[in-house]
């Protein structure tokens, strides 16, 4: 279901559920985190739900307020419930779950730049180490996963136009295990005509093995509903 223009990335607030049609395939992504067979073969039966609260929260160490993400996950297929708090303030913060295991992470805001072609992309320091061109292309909207031009990301106006154009969420994770990483972009993007939550993602691993793809969510209703 395609998401109403008052849900916008400083507002994502809602029950949204994984929309696998649009969504890139997910288990060579998940092969590649070294997540096991039979939680692979869950999640691909599984209908994904996610409940989004963003939030406002007041720091000691500054005057400005730190946005907060918090995503509360449900499936079924036997896959049990996770949640997962995000605090867009670039600092790292520790996460662990039976799906991915101990990963430490980072999220922050970006504003848009404009390119020598006039178009107004992400823009943000890459993370992920030995990230070839085509990875940031990527995760910026400039290309599809397959190296064709890409529409990308939607830039939309928000509450600090001043700061510059479009704004997005930039995040990193680092498996502690593993050592896997995982880059992404999130905004909204057209499909068919319609208005989507997507996160465009790169995961590496030690090896410098990765794969590009993007993760898709209807928008199925506020939280008031």
């Amino acid at each position: 279901m395609t998401a109403p223009r008052e849900i916008t990335i400083e507002s994502l607030n809602g029950h949204w559920v994984l929309n696998k049609d649009l969504t890139s395939e997910a288990d060579p992504i998940l092969k590649l985190q070294k997540i096991p067979w039979l939680l692979r073969k869950a999640f691909s039966l599984a209908t994904i739900s996610i409940q989004i609260t963003q939030y406002q929260t007041q720091t000691s160490e500054t005057s400005q307020p730190s946005t907060n993400i918090d995503f509360n996950q449900t499936a079924t297929a036997g896959l049990a419930a996770t949640k997962e708090e995000r605090v867009l303030d670039w600092k790292i913060s520790d996460h662990e779950d039976y799906f991915f295991g101990k990963v430490q992470g980072q999220s922050e805001f970006v504003h848009g730049v404009i390119d020598a072609d006039g178009i107004v992309r992400p823009g943000f320091e890459l993370q992920t180490d030995n990230a070839n061109a085509e990875i940031k292309k990527y995760l910026r909207g400039e290309i599809e996963a397959d190296g064709k031009k890409s529409e990308g990301f939607i830039v939309e106006d928000w509450s600090g136009m001043s700061e510059g154009p479009g704004l997005w969420v930039h995040t990193f994770e680092m498996n502690v295990k593993s050592g896997w990483t995982a880059e992404q972009i999130w905004g909204f993007e057209m499909f068919g005509g319609s208005r989507y939550f997507s996160r465009r993602a790169v995961v590496m691993t030690t090896k410098g093995q990765y794969i590009c793809g993007r993760i898709v969510f209807d928008f199925i209703h506020s939280q008031s509903q």
